[in-house]
C-alpha cells in the first residue's frame, strides 16, 4: 500500500534537478558571452591606442625630420606663422584648436602615412607649437610642441586620443 503513494515522486525530482541544470548552463553561456564582449572591446580599444602611439610617433619623426621644406623653427614665413591648423600644422593659441567643438579632424588633421590594418580608419594627429626660444647670441633656438593623435579602432565608436609634448633645439636657425 506504501509503494502506490510513491508512483511519479521521481519523477518531479527529476524534472526539478534538470531545471537547475538548465539554470546553472545558461548563466555559465551568459557569463562567457559577456566575458568575449568584454575581450573583444580591450582588443578594439587597444587597436586604437597602438594606432595614436604610432601617430604621435610619426609627428616626433616630422618634427625632427631634415626635410627642408618644413623648417618648424624658421622664424619668418615659417609653417606655423599665420597657419589655420591646416594640415595638422597649429600655430601658438592660448587654447587647444583641436578641443574646439567645430574642428574637424578629416579636414584638419595630419594624416598617418603608414598603413595600419584592421582599424576602421587610419589616425590624424595635429602638431602645435607652443613656444620659440631664440638666443641669437649663440645662433641657438628650441621650440616646444604639443602633438595630438587621434585614432579609431575597428569600430568607429571607439576613440583613442594621445598627446605628447616634444622639444627640439637646434644650433642654428633660419630666417
Amino acid at each position: 500500500m506504501c509503494q502506490s503513494k510513491q508512483h511519479g515522486v521521481i519523477l518531479i525530482i527529476s524534472l526539478v534537478m534538470l531545471l537547475l541544470l538548465t539554470l546553472i548552463a545558461m548563466s555559465g553561456m551568459q557569463t562567457t558571452t559577456l566575458e568575449e564582449k568584454i575581450a573583444g572591446n580591450k582588443r578594439n580599444r587597444n587597436l586604437a591606442f597602438q594606432a595614436a602611439e604610432s601617430a604621435l610617433r610619426e609627428a616626433e619623426q616630422f618634427i625632427q625630420g631634415a626635410d627642408t621644406a618644413f623648417n618648424p623653427l624658421k622664424l619668418s614665413n615659417g609653417p606655423f606663422q599665420g597657419a589655420d591648423c591646416s594640415n595638422g600644422l597649429c600655430p601658438t593659441t592660448s587654447s587647444p584648436i583641436w578641443a574646439a567643438a567645430d574642428f574637424n579632424w578629416s579636414v584638419k588633421g595630419r594624416s598617418y602615412t603608414g598603413v595600419l590594418q584592421v582599424i576602421n580608419q587610419q589616425p590624424r594627429y595635429v602638431i602645435e607649437l607652443l613656444e620659440q626660444k631664440v638666443n641669437v647670441d649663440s645662433n641657438k633656438m628650441s621650440a616646444l610642441f604639443r602633438i595630438t593623435a587621434m585614432a579609431w579602432g575597428s569600430d568607429p565608436n571607439v576613440v583613442v586620443q594621445l598627446q605628447s609634448l616634444y622639444n627640439l633645439k637646434v644650433n642654428s636657425f633660419v630666417y
